[in-house]
């Protein structure tokens, strides 16, 4: 969705340079929150540094400062800005935090800020008028927690574009599970089958478009990357096979962005490239995404973590995502689908590598490329798997191959979780009771591991 701002007068309560330093030093003890020994993490977090970016604005709003500044309108709608809808499901003890400055406000005018758990509701948490200089922070009630759709709304009521309600650094917290902070990277609700086999996960997601002329070392792409919940997240990077175009590994984008990952999809400079040629342009891509985490116009500014990367890939873009983790052992985690290249050797990959063959490939037959590559990888030194679906064709893993998409998408779901997250609530898909049961699947014709992980 498009977001059209208003660029209106420049707050003084607010000045450039103030703005730039706070930021630094709240996000910076927010992280410090979120990361260290206690048990609040965020939730969720916006400090309009990339314009309205988790939120969608009516009435006269701007974000040209780098907050929020919404202003009155006499006859007309005044500002207001609303949240994307927020997953607390999982979360509780929830408060929410912001900076905010009113100006201007007459008698029963104010700046309000507000939430809901239905998006028709509102409940206020602070109808302020007075010049009101600093930060807040709010506890939520129970009713905040285990929601899919929390909303979170600042207005201004006002009648002169002059009165005005400054809003930024909003950031919602939370007990994650029992409240032990056990990873920093642990997002979303307790997965479950259901939940992992569903076409998405518990956030929503937005795309954006990586042109060719814009591309860096490949040739283009799109952006898929979480919107309701706060990052950094781990990112992916996806190639497709041989003459493919991105097109064909789109349902992988919204699969795993939805799970709380950046996920960019690629075209390659040449759609014959080989194997070799498409693992540096994985690596290119996401170099690229961690540029464009640290470009404050870009819509992922600050989602990307850079020690948390990852590589996928169709065919020879498989081969390509072998090539890569075998060669860029900062890797987080890779999986090769239904993997071709000319080499059966990958006995230095250390990179915790899940392979997805297809049982009936003619292309890349599983017998000479998908099942020796896996037994070629170590299992003493590497973290590995190797799922073959029953009667796939070589494009089993694309777009179109219905049927094997809620298992796929559990086990790629479940393995980039486990080894870029470090998220060990995903273990038991993997090596636990949920993954003995799918092993009678009649979707699955061998699985083979080198558990426990």
């Amino acid at each position: 969705m498009m977001i059209q701002k208003t660029v209106g007068t420049k707050p003084t309560a607010f000045p450039r340079a103030g703005i730039r330093a706070m930021k630094a030093g709240l996000f910076a003890t927010a992280l410090l929150c979120s990361y260290g020994a206690q048990a609040q993490v965020a939730v969720f977090q916006e400090n309009f540094s990339a314009g309205l970016g988790n939120f969608t604005s009516t009435g006269t709003v701007s974000t040209s400062t780098g907050a929020a500044r919404l202003e009155g309108c006499y006859g007309c709608t005044d500002g207001a800005i609303t949240s994307n809808p927020i997953n607390t499901q999982n979360f509780t003890g929830l408060s929410v935090s912001f900076d905010r400055v009113t100006s201007g406000l007459d008698t029963g005018e104010a700046g309000i800020a507000e939430y809901s758990t239905n998006g028709t509701t509102w409940t206020t948490l602070e109808s302020t008028r007075a010049t009101t200089n600093g930060r807040v922070t709010f506890n939520l009630p129970t009713a905040a927690e285990g929601q899919t759709a929390l909303r979170l709304r600042f207005r201004v009521d006002g009648s002169l574009s002059s009165e005005t309600y400054t809003v930024d650094n909003i950031q919602l917290t939370g007990n994650s599970g029992t409240g032990t902070p056990t990873n920093p990277f642990a997002r979303g609700p307790n997965p479950t089958n259901t939940s992992l086999e569903a076409s998405v996960g518990p956030f929503t997601y937005a795309t954006t478009t990586v042109s060719s002329y814009a591309a860096n070392g490949y040739n283009g792409g799109t952006i898929y990357h979480p919107t309701n919940v706060a990052g950094p997240f781990a990112a992916i990077a996806i190639s497709p096979g041989y003459t493919g175009t991105q097109s064909t590994m789109s349902w992988w984008g919204p699969r795993l962005a939805s799970h709380g990952f950046v996920v960019i999809t690629i075209d390659t400079n040449s759609i014959y490239d080989q194997p070799y040629q498409r693992a540096p342009q994985l690596m290119a891509a996401l170099n690229q995404l961690v540029q464009y985490s640290n470009t404050s116009s870009h819509p992922i500014y600050r989602k990307v973590d850079p020690n948390r990367l990852g590589v996928m890939g169709h065919s020879m873009g498989g081969g390509g995502s072998l090539i890569a983790a075998r060669d860029n052992p900062t890797l987080k985690a890779a999986i090769p689908l239904a993997p071709w290249n000319s080499s059966d050797n990958f006995s230095t990959i250390r990179v915790p590598t899940m392979i997805i063959a297809c049982e009936n490939d003619s292309i890349a037959p599983v017998s000479s490329h998908a099942s020796p590559f896996y037994n070629s990888i170590p299992s003493t030194a590497t973290k590995k798997a190797f799922m073959e679906m029953n009667n796939g064709d070589h494009f089993c893993v694309m777009n179109g191959a219905n049927e094997y998409y809620p298992k796929m998408g559990k086990y790629a779901v479940s393995w980039m979780k486990r080894f870029m997250d470090n998220d060990t609530r995903y273990s038991p898909f993997l090596c636990g009771t949920p993954h003995q049961a799918d092993l009678s699947s009649s979707l699955i014709s061998e699985y083979r591991e080198n558990c426990p992980y």
